[in-house]
């Protein structure tokens, strides 16, 4: 595998720049706007020194996606791959947590340990803050430690 796509669910961008080889590469991920996620092709080596030398993965910042077998035996080298599973959720996938059970909700969002993501859930559930119930509301404002009427007001 030479190449390996990298996508970035949240909605602000993230930077890489690479130099271990000699040479200097860099990539920028704008993020995900609109229901579009942005993804971008890079070296596999670029994946792993990534691995070896950031915690990109383990904060959910960037998620490989691709052939299962492939993606399988790049999540074998991410340090904690609890932490990248509970922190990678895109943008469809938060809508259906948080139109989902209640329940179900409060379990999921307590997985997530990142701030940068618990922001981007924040974010969903104001555009959807009409739709949601006062309960979902108010629970996702105290996981943010916050009030709800400031939170989504």
């Amino acid at each position: 595998m030479d190449k390996v796509k990298l996508a970035r669910h949240r909605n602000t961008s993230y930077f890489v720049r690479y130099d271990a080889d000699g040479s200097n590469k860099q990539w920028t991920w704008a993020g995900s706007k609109n229901g579009r996620i942005d993804t971008k092709e890079v070296p596999r080596e670029v994946v792993d020194w990534l691995q070896m030398n950031s915690v990109c993965f383990d904060k959910g910042e960037l998620v490989i996606v691709g052939d299962a077998k492939d993606i399988s035996e790049l999540k074998d080298g991410i340090s904690d791959i609890e932490a990248y599973e509970s922190n990678t959720h895109s943008n469809e996938d938060i809508e259906k947590l948080l139109n989902g059970n209640i329940n179900k909700m409060k379990s999921e969002l307590k997985k997530i340990t990142v701030d940068s993501e618990k922001q981007f859930v924040v974010e969903v559930a104001t555009h959807l803050r009409d739709s949601l119930t006062k309960g979902k509301l108010d629970f996702i404002a105290e996981w943010m430690g916050t009030d709800s009427s400031i939170l989504f007001d």
